[in-house]
């Protein structure tokens, strides 16, 4: 499990006792409630972003936005990609 403090880390927001002070990501143990506190004086707004998965035990290659299984699967994503657009652009050029 991923938390990410993407706003308001000026509050002094305490995370499992701990103040964070800027934008950072925390690798947090799933099975374990964790406090978050803020302080009441804190004037800006926090926002945290949590991901959570599980693990799916397959080769992960990534480059660019393109995640895949392997370099072969990226080269063919990359080749789609230039070859359609995945689906086009439906406008009439590439600036609008």
């Amino acid at each position: 499990r991923s938390v990410y403090l993407i706003e308001g880390h000026e509050s002094n927001v305490k995370v499992d006792g701990k103040v964070i002070n800027e934008k950072v990501c925390l690798t947090m143990d799933a099975t374990k409630d964790v406090p978050i506190e803020l302080d009441q004086g804190a004037k800006e707004e926090v926002q945290f972003l949590l991901l959570q998965g599980k693990p799916i035990n397959e080769p992960v290659a990534q480059h660019g936005p393109f995640v895949m299984n392997t370099q072969a699967e990226i080269r063919d994503a990359f080749m789609d990609y230039q070859r359609t657009q995945f689906g086009g652009w439906p406008w009439p050029k590439d600036d609008m």
